[in-house]
């Protein structure tokens, strides 16, 4: 009777273990491997610029060894995450292109890699989901996946246009700011005559100074031509870009800014004002357009500032990229409609 017992109580136990792993699918937990938690590492440190957080490492490493989720699952939850949404709102697009290099390939971006996703960004798919694709679907980031011991897995689907850059949010706003007269100005424009100077002014007075576009200044803005532009580009989508670059690219200076307003900012991307718009205002002379410099004021505060001017077919029109007080762009509308905003 009681090696029947025995024999019996064996036999359940047998039966319940083999259940309990192989019958219902749940099986023994796999530690992670080194490799694994070097992977969920760099997620952290590349992706989010943070330590980790231990519960939440543990449980993604856990995940992983134990084939609950893929690298690219893993990828999703670190980029579609509140946390790393915040900190594209406060970074460069560069900053955010490299994110995506060093987490998916590894490495810092190659030249023409770094423009092709960087002009992605100006379509109106720009966002991270169109960069998550991108990058999440490519071989360097299987192969990464596979030297580090974890399963890359398929495709996955995410939301479309998470993310979508200031780059394009900025240029709807404008698209229905500016008239159909001044789009068809600037796609239409064929004089690409350089301009070697242009005057400067008090609004509402007369024009009574020069700046001079140097050859050193022509050659900065050649050189960001040839970066930037596309072949099939019009001078209207030329100059939409070089706007929204120096909006989004151009850090503010709270304090004096030496050298030539095309340095400044199309060099070392940092200026007030007066440089934000003398150099977009060079680019448009670089182009072939007559405009201006104006000086004035602005907004609720009456705030002191500088900014561009053209007149086109009787009307004349605001050019300005860097009206700090709203951070916003008035880029080609009507002076007369914004008379109440840009004042003597």
């Amino acid at each position: 009777m009681r090696r029947s017992f025995i024999k019996s109580f064996s036999a359940v136990l047998v039966a319940v273990i083999t259940l309990t792993f192989f019958g219902t699918g749940i099986r023994a937990d796999v530690e992670p491997s080194d490799g694994i938690r070097r992977f969920v590492s760099s997620l952290y440190s590349e992706c989010l610029g943070r330590e980790p957080d231990p519960s939440g490492y543990n449980d993604w490493c856990m995940k992983l060894a134990n084939g609950q989720i893929t690298g690219k699952q893993a990828a999703y939850g670190f980029f579609f995450s509140n946390e790393f949404l915040g900190i594209t709102a406060s970074s460069t697009m560069e900053e955010t292109i490299d994110r995506f290099y060093r987490v998916f390939l590894d490495r810092p971006s190659d030249v023409d890699g770094f423009y092709y996703w960087y002009d992605r960004l100006f379509d109106p798919d720009g966002s991270i989901s169109m960069l998550f694709n991108g990058f999440a679907d490519s071989e360097e980031f299987r192969n990464k996946c596979l030297a580090f011991g974890v399963n890359p897995g398929d495709h996955i689907s995410v939301p479309e246009n998470f993310g979508v850059t200031e780059v394009f949010m900025q240029y709807a706003w404008w698209e229905g700011a500016m008239s159909p007269e001044a789009r068809a100005f600037l796609q239409n424009h064929t004089d690409h005559t350089r301009r070697s100077a242009y005057p400067s002014g008090d609004k509402g007075g007369a024009m009574t100074g020069t700046i001079t576009v140097s050859a050193a200044d022509y050659a900065i803005c050649e050189r960001f031509a040839a970066e930037h532009f596309r072949p099939e580009w019009t001078d209207l989508e030329k100059l939409e870009f070089t706007a929204l670059w120096i909006r989004l690219n151009v850090h503010y200076a709270y304090g004096g800014v030496g050298g030539s307003y095309c340095d400044a900012i199309f060099n070392r991307r940092t200026g007030q004002c007066i440089q934000y718009n003398g150099a977009m205002l060079a680019m448009m002379s670089y182009l072939g357009y007559d405009v201006r410099m104006v000086h004035g004021h602005i907004g609720r505060r009456h705030n002191n500032h500088y900014w561009g001017e053209m007149d086109a077919n009787g009307v004349t029109y605001i050019i300005d990229t860097g009206c700090i007080e709203d951070n916003n762009l008035h880029f080609m509308v009507s002076a007369a409609e914004w008379a109440d905003y840009y004042t003597p």
